[in-house]
């Protein structure tokens, strides 16, 4: 695996060089708008994307399970109406490995997969039509990037034993086959694609020491296969921004809690592109609000890693209250004040803001979205 902060630096000096000699040759003549479209721009760090994804939702329940329609047009008329809303970024859940009895598993036992399996292309499909169809639509209207981001969900066959016994590692060997399979996938992705290295990962103990390492390690051999991936001698995910989240199924807690050694983070500290996540489901608003205030304390500022609040939300089953509507604002601003982005839950069914059948949003859109407010 490369160095992400030496090669950067590199090529920085490498641009530079270029520059410079350009002047030269050419007599000084060279414009200074000239230069710059010489010049590559240096990949988005952590801090950039995360200011730039913002407020976004969550397409629940669909990639990762059945409950939902799989079909591109429908999925496409879901995403097409989240970012006429104003969400600007997406969070796609895709379950690979299959989940047991309720999901069917896309990868075989060493997790290859086929990018033609029907819900890869579909899913190959959306993505390409956001980031380079979509986006550069908006960049000439002067409107701000999606940002999309995936990841393996529900993989609950990884978590089913931990740290030190044989069938651990045969896991993690599948899972780094799998993500090894997703970064072929999406290789010519520009950078508004982020990869979320696992979904709420609990293991078969969900705290202590045991349990703590044990996700260190899928959350190191995920990032390791990631950043490695090569094609035609190139690394096209050197730089991708990769999000990452603690035990305890993602909880905030699990989060600074499984990292307070540096050296544990993926990338050990020293990766400007990689960043934390929690998913936040208390009933109580006043414990929403308060786990804003200790991630940030005991992880963001700690490891000056940004954050993303990857889900939250009430099972509210269509029952729309004043209190539930002021929790989801509270909730959303509070994210955003505390320099975090944020994808709400959103699963078309208990936790439903859009109406997939209606093409309808509910009140709690306005709510999340900061609108009128």
């Amino acid at each position: 695996m490369i160095s992400v902060v030496k090669s950067r630096s590199v090529s920085v000096w490498f641009v530079c060089t270029i520059l410079l000699v350009s002047l030269v040759m050419g007599g000084g003549n060279v414009k200074a708008e000239d230069a710059a479209e010489t010049a590559v721009s240096p990949p988005a760090t952590a801090k950039e994307i995360v200011s730039l994804m913002g407020r976004g939702t969550n397409l629940g329940n669909t990639f990762e399970g059945n409950w939902n329609s799989q079909s591109y047009e429908d999925v496409k008329a879901a995403m097409d109406a989240f970012i006429a809303a104003g969400y600007t970024n997406i969070r796609m859940p895709v379950n690979w490995g299959g989940r047991g009895s309720k999901y069917p598993s896309t990868a075989d036992e060493l997790g290859h997969f086929s990018a033609t399996a029907p819900n890869v292309a579909t899913v190959k499909r959306l993505v390409d039509y956001v980031l380079k169809d979509v986006n550069p639509q908006r960049k000439s209207e002067g409107k701000p990037q999606i940002i999309l981001i995936i990841n393996t969900h529900h993989e609950e066959w990884a978590m089913e034993s931990v740290l030190g016994e044989p069938a651990f590692e045969a896991n993690m060997q599948r899972l780094e086959t799998i993500w090894t399979g997703i970064a072929d996938l999406f290789k010519d992705e520009p950078e508004t694609l982020l990869f979320e290295l696992f979904n709420e990962p609990h293991l078969s103990l969900n705290t202590g020491a045991l349990a703590k390492a044990s996700v260190i390690e899928l959350n190191k051999r995920a990032y390791a296969a990631i950043r490695s991936f090569t094609a035609d001698g190139k690394q096209p995910h050197a730089y991708r921004n990769l999000i990452f989240g603690g035990y305890n199924y993602n909880s905030g807690w699990g989060l600074y809690d499984t990292y307070r050694n540096p050296q544990d983070l993926p990338g050990q500290g020293a990766d400007r592109y990689v960043i934390g996540t929690y998913h936040s489901y208390f009933q109580n608003l006043e414990d929403h609000l308060k786990r804003v205030d200790d991630v940030k304390r005991e992880f963001a500022d700690v490891h000056d890693i940004p954050v993303y609040l990857g889900e939250f939300g009430y099972e509210h089953r269509g029952v729309i209250t004043d209190t539930l509507l002021d929790s989801y604002r509270q909730i959303a601003n509070k994210a955003i004040a505390g320099q975090f982005a944020f994808s709400v839950w959103d699963d078309n069914g208990w936790y439903q803001i859009y109406n997939r059948s209606t093409g309808q949003f509910n009140a709690l859109k306005d709510q999340v979205l900061n609108l009128g407010n």
